[in-house]
C-alpha cells in the first residue's frame, strides 16, 4: 500500500515519547492485519465519494475498491464515509463563504523533511484559505477514541500543509480536525501558526533529529500499544516487572501506592503481557530453544465436516429433524448493525433493543463518564466475574 518513512507521522505518538523505538523497530517487517485492510477501503471509500462530488479522476480509489471490496466492504462502511464527505464538504462550502477561491484537496502528499529527516505522508484531506487552513483526517478504527489535541500527527500534516500553500494564501491558524465516525467522535484543535512552529522548533525537530540518528533512549509508556519490537523491549520488560518493588511494606500495598503506582501502568503491563506471550511462541514455533519450555497442542474444538450429510445419517438412524437442528436465531447486535449501518438498524430496530447497566469499573479521574456510589443498590445484582 505504499513506502512508510522511519519517522512516520502516525507513528509521531511513540517516537516523540521514545526516540529509540523507530531504529528499533526499523528491520522488523509490517505483519498487517484485517483491520488495517478495511481501514484502507474505507478511506478509499472517503477518497473517492470526495472526488466524486467535486468530479475530480478516481481511477486510483476505484482500483483499490475492487482489490479488498469483496471482504471487507458493509452496510455500516458506506454510513460513516457518507457521514465524513458530508463533514468535509460543509467545512469547504463554509471557508469559500470567507474565501471565495478556497481549495479543497483530497489525498494529498506532503513533505515534512525540513523539519523531520526523510519524512513524507498523505492527509486525508485539507482546506486551504485565507486566516484559517484545515487539516482532517479520518479514522475508521473503533478501539481507541483519537484527539486532535496536541495530536503530533495533526500538526506534522498541519506544518507540511503550511510550509506547501502559506505562499498563496495568508494563513494565521491552522484547524485539526479528527473525524472517527463509528464511534461518533468529532474531535477539533485549533493553534495558530506561530505556536504550530514554536512546538516545531522545541519538540518537533530535536526529538526527530534524535530518533532518526537512532541516539535516543528507550522511554516505555502508553505509547508502547502499536511498537514493533515491545514484545522484546528489555525498558519496557523492566518497567513493566518493577512496578510493585521498593515500597515502604514489602509485603502488602496501600490503597494509595494501588492507585498512583499500579493502577495508571495497568495497560502498558497488559500490553507488554500479551506481546510477550506471543513473541514467545513465534520464536519457539521458528525454531529458538527457551529453556524450561516447549511447544504443546493446544485446546481444539471438534467440528463437522459435512453438516447435511450428518443430518442424513441422524435422520435414518431415527433422530427428528427438530431434535438434530438448533431453532433459527438473529446474528449478534454488532454484526446486525455492521450489516445494516448503526443509523439505519435503530430505525429499524430501535424499540426492540435495550441496554442494561453495565458493571462497575474502575477509571481515572479524568475519565468523563459521570462516577457512580459503590454502596448504591444498582449494582448488587451484578456479577463481577463475567
Amino acid at each position: 500500500m505504499g513506502a512508510h518513512a522511519l519517522l512516520s507521522p502516525s507513528a509521531a505518538h511513540r517516537w516523540l515519547h521514545c526516540t529509540a523505538a523507530p531504529r528499533l523497530e526499523a528491520n522488523v517487517a509490517d505483519e498487517g492485519s484485517s483491520f488495517a485492510l478495511e481501514g484502507t477501503l474505507a478511506h478509499a471509500y472517503c477518497a473517492l465519494k470526495l472526488k466524486q462530488f467535486m468530479d475530480w479522476p478516481t481511477d486510483s480509489e476505484e482500483a483499490e475498491i475492487k482489490q479488498l471490496n469483496d471482504q471487507y466492504h458493509t452496510g455500516e462502511m458506506d454510513e460513516y464515509t457518507d457521514t465524513y464527505k458530508t463533514i468535509v464538504m460543509e467545512k469547504y462550502n463554509a471557508a469559500r463563504v470567507a474565501t471565495p477561491d478556497a481549495r479543497l484537496l483530497v489525498e494529498t502528499k506532503l513533505d515534512f523533511s525540513e523539519h523531520v529527516p526523510d519524512a513524507f505522508g498523505t492527509a486525508d484531506a485539507i482546506i486551504i484559505a485565507d486566516g484559517v487552513m484545515e487539516v482532517i483526517d479520518f479514522k475508521y478504527g473503533k478501539g481507541v477514541k483519537v484527539s486532535a489535541y496536541r495530536n503530533p500527527q495533526m500538526m506534522i500534516y498541519a506544518l507540511g500543509a503550511y510550509d506547501r500553500f502559506s505562499f498563496d494564501y495568508r494563513i494565521e491558524r491552522v484547524r485539526m480536525t479528527i473525524v472517527q465516525p463509528r464511534i461518533d467522535n468529532l474531535s477539533e484543535y485549533e493553534i495558530t501558526v506561530s505556536e504550530l512552529m514554536a512546538w516545531v522548533d522545541e519538540e518537533l525537530t530535536p526529538k526527530a533529529k534524535q530518533a532518526y540518528e537512532g541516539n535516543g533512549p528507550q522511554v516505555p509508556g502508553e505509547w508502547c500499544q502499536f511498537c514493533k519490537v515491545k514484545n522484546c523491549c528489555r525498558a519496557l520488560t523492566e518497567r513493566c516487572t518493577s512496578t510493585a518493588a521498593d515500597y515502604p511494606d514489602p509485603k502488602l500495598l496501600t490503597a494509595e501506592e494501588l492507585a498512583t503506582e499500579v493502577l495508571p501502568n495497568l495497560a502498558v503491563i497488559k500490553t507488554w503481557l500479551t506481546g510477550v506471550e506471543d513473541y514467545a511462541l513465534q520464536q519457539a514455533l521458528s525454531g529458538v530453544q527457551l529453556p524450561g519450555w516447549k511447544i504443546v497442542e493446544g485446546r481444539s474444538v471438534r467440528k463437522i465436516t459435512d453438516p447435511e450429510a450428518a443430518a442424513v445419517a441422524l435422520n435414518q438412524a431415527g433422530y427428528k429433524t427438530t431434535e438434530i437442528y438448533k431453532p433459527q436465531e438473529l446474528r449478534t447486535i454488532t454484526e446486525l448493525e455492521k450489516m445494516a449501518g448503526k443509523k439505519n438498524f435503530a430505525a429499524i430496530c430501535g424499540e426492540f433493543i435495550d441496554k442494561p447497566r453495565g458493571k462497575p469499573t474502575l477509571a481515572p479521574e479524568s475519565d468523563k463518564r459521570p462516577a457512580i456510589d459503590p454502596v448504591a443498590d444498582d449494582f448488587k445484582g451484578i456479577n463481577l466475574t463475567d
